[in-house]
């Protein structure tokens, strides 16, 4: 600020030309760099310098010092003429900004004025219109009494002329064009609506009726004429007549009834063609996907859409009320030409099969629901079927869509009301579920036959199977019921009842062997020869099932479905539960108790069983689950009634495999009592026989091998296991008890330590660490058989024996046939002063005291041992 305050004097040093034109606003204006300008303005100083400087001489400062004071200087002054400028365009700007405000202000009020006034004129305006209102309203009720004192005045005349006999103005006026016909449609109304009101005139009522009948007689044959020429305009005119003559429901009867598509030759001969026709076979088969619609069916909806899509477009032209006359329409084509070959497809497939007709009443609807879909789109979205202020006496003012959705559900109420549906599916199940387990159930009828056991529950479900799967096949040649005769003595009802020569050209039979199928994979029969149904059987149930779900879906209401899908799944569980695995697992159970010596059938049953519970919990949680989660109470029934199949058969399960056990355990005894009482007591060519282990052990290994081997293929994980783990338990136990009834001589300390070897051996296949333990103690102990008594102290220090009270091996050790010669109860340190003096039954009580010893010790070594055996209630057994 000194610097501009400072008055400006004489320079000494005047700036360049190009240094001055650098000093003006223009420079100024956008980015500008501080380096660039000081580098332009004494970029000729530095040339200068460049020039007169020679090696060694000193820069000189002055230059820059002047040139940088002289532009200082001239900015200065530019700052001072640039801040003068802003100030005055400040002040402009000030001024102007107020004189604005000021005219806004005028504005506003001058807008107010004009709102203001705009309030008044449309208030002054809306009285005017008020008035013109009521007066509108009074001209018009003047106008229509005035109308109908006319209307009413004309009526008379005419009610009068009739009277008289004389009705030539009317008829001129028929005759007066399209316009006199429709005034002559209106006064014939009203004239028939006068005439029923009086009846003192019975001249002129008749007079009146005659005429009517005639005059619509001569409408109804103009548009009929018009209708066979194709000519719509006349057709609407005469359409339009008749509906203001009564509402138009006799043009539209005649538009109906003779139409082409009720009364063509080709779709009469059609149906002749469908009734002599034979169903598709492939419709009585299971194992075949259900087959397409039927063809005859198509082709009639294609033509139903093609007729509706043209007859929407010539409806919406001809009739004042296009909606009305569609209906109708719809309803003759549902009643007439798709009731009837709906009836025919279910009648024909119904002399079939039960699974027939349910493809053909589901397939029907699936189709027949998609025709209603595509004739509602043509009916509302193309040709926009409305209709006008409602006639008089017309049948309904419904909509198409409705009229459609009312028409489906009349067509297929006698076949899915109330339980007509389930009912059928029902039966449908039970035949096809019967066949498939008809040849298991009669090789267990034969099996209870020949072993004379009760077979009251198995006898009540065959004859329950037979009934379902033959008392409904009926002959097709004879119509009569083939269950009719003799007892049933086969599944197949083409031999049941009394004989009948059936060609095996029969369509009836021929569709039976094809619902049968290959039943060959069926069956699976295991190593002892038990009977049991294949996994393709199971699928093929499930298949049968799921299929029976989809067609419930489509045939039952929705609010329905949930206890329509339980119902079914019931029968499932019927069939595959009671009729099924309860009686497989029963007969089991029964000849396990039967048995000496169990056999492996038991294994092939449990692990069907277990497949079983897998392939129906998949079903379930596919099938089932998806379409009952969304009612509470029946997801909660159908829960129940599947958690209580499935626990049913666990426990049925179970009590097959503790009766194995059981089974097993028994034999086991029965083979170890085998042994000879002096087995261990041999001579050297005894010896020499028994060089493979004596005769008990070699069968009990064998026993052992062939359980084992059964087990592995039929379980499984943990339930595998803890099978074999109780097994070996019980045996080893066995072992310790049965070494204590046999004097032991030194060879025969060779064959018990063979025998314990082979027993190990054949343990060790079930790979479980705690059995490989009990038999490795039970291998030390055999040794105190077979060492020298000088040695017997170190053996007995050693490995698990080290871990025992030395009195538990006295029994073992009294056994050897040197215990008293050897002085052996001296090398345990046992003073058996009592024991020598002790009777019979002390004897007896100590050994016993000892046992129950043993067993604690094998209950040490056995307390961290998982015992789950596929449920809670199979431990609680075995604890038992």
């Amino acid at each position: 600020m000194a610097a501009s305050s400072r008055p400006r004097g004489p320079r000494l040093f005047d700036l360049p030309n190009d240094v001055k034109k650098l000093l003006t606003i223009d420079t100024f204006k956008g980015n500008v760099s501080t380096d660039d300008f000081m580098e332009k303005i004494s970029s000729n100083l530095v040339e200068q310098m460049k020039d007169h400087t020679g090696a060694g001489t000193a820069f000189d400062p002055k230059p820059f010092i002047r040139t940088f004071e002289n532009v200082l200087e001239e900015l200065v002054q530019l700052r001072t003429r640039v801040q003068e400028q802003c100030d005055e365009l400040e002040n402009s700007t000030q001024i102007v900004e107020h004189q604005y405000k000021k005219d806004i202000a005028d504005m506003h009020s001058a807008f107010d004025d004009v709102y203001r006034s705009y309030d008044s004129l449309e208030s002054r305006i809306g009285d005017v219109g008020n008035t013109a209102i009521r007066i509108g309203e009074q001209l018009e009720t003047i106008d229509k009494q005035r109308s109908r004192a006319s209307e009413s005045r004309d009526i008379i005349e005419y009610f009068m002329e009739f009277q008289e006999g004389n009705s030539e103005r009317l008829s001129l006026l028929c005759e007066g064009g399209d316009e006199g016909q429709l005034k002559a449609a209106i006064i014939c109304r009203r004239l028939n609506a006068v005439a029923k009101e009086v009846d003192t005139d019975v001249k002129a009522r008749i007079g009146i009726e005659k005429f009517c009948e005639s005059f619509e007689k001569e409408m109804l044959e103009d548009f009929d004429r018009a209708y066979k020429e194709g000519d719509p305009r006349v057709m609407a005119h005469r359409a339009k007549v008749l509906f203001e003559f009564n509402g138009g429901a006799s043009c539209v009867q005649t538009y109906v009834n003779q139409h082409e598509f009720f009364i063509s030759n080709k779709k009469i001969e059609e149906m002749e063609e469908l009734r002599r026709s034979e169903d598709n076979l492939d419709l009585s088969n299971p194992n075949i996907p259900p087959p397409e619609v039927d063809t005859s069916l198509v082709k009639l909806y294609d033509d139903i859409r093609i007729t509706v899509r043209k007859e929407a477009n010539i409806i919406s032209a001809v009739f004042p009320q296009p909606a009305t006359v569609m209906q109708v329409f719809l309803q003759r084509v549902f009643a007439q030409s798709i009731q009837n070959h709906v009836e025919l497809l279910l009648s024909r497939a119904e002399r079939y099969s039960h699974l027939a007709y349910l493809r053909t009443l589901a397939s029907t609807h699936s189709e027949t629901k998609r025709l209603v879909e595509n004739l509602k789109f043509y009916c509302d979205k193309e040709a926009k079927l409305t209709d006008a202020a409602d006639a008089s006496g017309l049948l309904t003012s419904a909509s198409p869509e409705e009229a459609l959705d009312r028409c489906m559900s009349d067509l297929f109420v006698p076949y899915t009301e109330a339980d007509r549906y389930l009912s059928r599916e029902k039966l449908a199940l039970n035949e096809l579920f019967g066949r498939i387990i008809a040849e298991f159930l009669n090789y267990m009828q034969e099996r209870k036959k020949n072993s004379a056991r009760n077979q009251s529950v198995l006898t009540r479900t065959l004859n329950q199977i037979s009934q379902s799967t033959s008392g409904t096949m009926l002959y097709p040649g004879g119509g009569g019921d083939l269950t009719t005769g003799s007892p049933l003595t086969s599944t197949n009802p083409f031999e049941t009842g009394v004989n009948r020569d059936v060609s095996s050209s029969n369509p009836m039979q021929q569709a039976y062997r094809n619902m049968m199928g290959d039943t060959g994979n069926l069956i699976t029969v295991d190593n002892d020869g038990f009977k049991l149904l294949s996994r393709d059987a199971i699928m093929r149930m499930l298949n049968i099932h799921a299929e029976a779900i989809v067609r419930c879906m489509e045939l039952s209401d929705a609010q329905d479905l949930p206890n329509s899908i339980l119902f079914l799944y019931s029968v499932l569980l019927d069939f595959i539960g009671t009729k099924y695995l309860d009686i497989a697992l029963d007969d089991v159970i029964e000849e396990l108790g039967s048995k000496a010596e169990p056999d492996t059938s038991c294994f092939p049953v449990v692990l069907t069983t277990t497949k079983v519970i897998q392939l129906m919990q998949k079903h379930f949680q596919t099938a089932v689950l998806p379409l009952v989660v969304g009612s509470p109470s029946v997801h909660r029934n159908v829960l129940g009634s599947k958690n209580k199949f499935m626990a049913a058969l666990e426990n049925k399960a179970n009590d097959v495999l503790r009766k194995e056990l059981e089974s097993i355990t028994s034999w086991l005894k029965e083979l170890l009592s085998l042994q000879k009482r002096n087995d261990f007591r041999p001579k050297d060519e005894d010896v020499i026989m028994m060089s493979m282990g004596t005769q008990p052990c070699v069968q009990i290994v064998d026993f052992i091998t062939r359980i084992y081997r059964a087990a592995c293929k039929s379980l499984q994980g943990k339930n595998l296991e803890t099978f074999l783990f109780n097994i070996g338990q019980k045996f080893h136990l066995m072992l310790l008890d049965h070494f204590k009834k046999f004097y032991v001589t030194p060879t025969g300390g060779l064959l018990v330590t063979k025998d314990i070897s082979k027993y190990e051996e054949v343990i060790q296949m079930f790979k479980i660490p705690a059995l490989n333990d009990l038999f490795e103690m039970l291998r030390q102990l055999g040794n105190i058989f077979l060492v020298k008594p000088e040695i017997l102290r170190s053996i007995l220090s050693e490995g698990y024996l080290a871990r025992l009270d030395p009195s538990m091996l006295y029994p073992y050790l009294e056994k050897r046939v040197d215990f008293k010669s050897a002085k052996l109860d001296r090398i345990l340190g046992v003073v058996d002063e009592n024991a020598a003096n002790a009777t019979p039954a002390d004897s007896k009580a100590q050994r016993r005291s000892l046992f129950v010893n043993e067993n604690t010790v094998l209950k040490e070594m056995r307390k961290n041992y998982n015992r789950d055996f596929l449920n809670q209630e199979f431990i609680a057994a075995f604890k038992s």
